[in-house]
């Protein structure tokens, strides 16, 4: 390797497919690593001579800083970085965090909406059944329920929580959101028709609750016990955020006893779940794995985005959408 070639680890092992579109745009005078399997001490030994890093879904561990002496630049694949990102670590060593807004919210929103449709009309419950050769079409339509005209409350309403909104427009839904952080222009929740109300009228009022916040301490498990026992009995729960804002074993109570109809999930706390995840034997619970943000055209946008923003900070130092770890506790 060449003292000046700048080498840039992808942290996460993937198939060739992904690197190959990594490859393809990486700026000149950069050199991409790879990993060969899912082996930290692989990934050490590469993070050992990175000059920057692209994180996700691996998250990189703060005893692993330390052993990344040329480290500069920590550069996140999408925008999950809260709770996932060494934060006094990388400020001590002056290494600079970046983010990559882009083909996240389109992406994001689209699977909210799938895993709505999902759980409104059982597919696949009625899809496993075919293969067993039943057929469900009289027994499940008692059971299914339209999306349009529903009550949808968004908890989180930045750029994903936002684009859902978007989304949902032909579908003539009541909207509610929950943001401590945001509160959109009047015009734009008239547009949207959404209105901003507290979390507990948020839960309460709506039918198919839909959560786009990030991980952290404040919101760790905010839907648990009490939270599950505030949604209506008919209620469907969505999580496409992350897996810590929701308590996994009280989400599985709710749904086994009926206080809630189903849940969506593409998120959990570890991942992958456990295998004696109580979710996992649940038919109401439709569950998948971290997909969300997971389709070829996405990947195509963040791609684009995050080497993009390689360039510029090796070529001048500058950057998009820079994380000022300096305003972080």
């Amino acid at each position: 390797m060449s003292d000046n070639v700048r080498r840039v680890l992808y942290l996460s092992h993937a198939p060739e497919k992904v690197y190959a579109l990594w490859h393809a745009r990486m700026p000149e005078g950069t050199e991409l690593l790879t990993l060969s399997s899912n082996d930290d001490a692989e990934r050490l030994e590469k993070l050992a001579v990175a000059d920057a890093v692209i994180v996700a879904p691996a998250v990189l561990k703060p005893e692993w800083v330390a052993l990344a002496p040329r480290l500069k630049l920590v550069q996140h694949q999408g925008v999950g970085w809260e709770g996932e990102t060494p934060i006094a670590a990388l400020r001590e060593r002056g290494i600079r965090l970046a983010i990559n807004p882009l083909g996240t919210p389109d992406v994001v929103s689209e699977h909210a909406l799938a895993l709505m449709f999902a759980c409104l009309r059982h597919i696949p419950r009625a899809d496993a059944a075919m293969r067993r050769g039943e057929w469900l079409g009289t027994a499940i339509r008692p059971i299914s329920r339209n999306l349009r005209g529903r009550t949808v409350g968004i908890v989180g309403m930045g750029r994903i929580g936002s684009a859902v909104a978007a989304l949902l427009q032909p579908f003539n839904v009541r909207g509610l959101y929950t943001d401590p952080a945001v509160k959109l222009p009047e015009g734009l929740e008239l547009a949207l028709g959404f209105r901003r109300v507290p979390m507990d009228v948020l839960l309460r009022e709506s039918d198919i609750v839909t959560l786009h916040l990030p991980a952290t301490a404040a919101t760790r498990h905010i839907i648990n016990d009490a939270s599950l026992a505030t949604m209506k009995p008919e209620a469907i729960l969505v999580n496409c955020a992350r897996g810590a804002v929701v308590d996994e074993a009280a989400l599985a109570r709710a749904l086994a006893a009926g206080t809630i109809r189903a849940a969506g999930i593409d998120v959990f706390d570890p991942e992958p779940p456990r295998p004696d995840n109580p979710l996992l034997g649940l038919h109401n619970a439709v569950l998948t794995p971290h997909v969300a943000a997971g389709t070829l055209d996405a990947m195509m946008s963040k791609v684009e985005g995050a080497t993009a923003n390689l360039g510029r900070f090796f070529r001048d130092g500058s950057l998009e959408d820079e994380i000022d770890l300096s305003l972080l506790p």
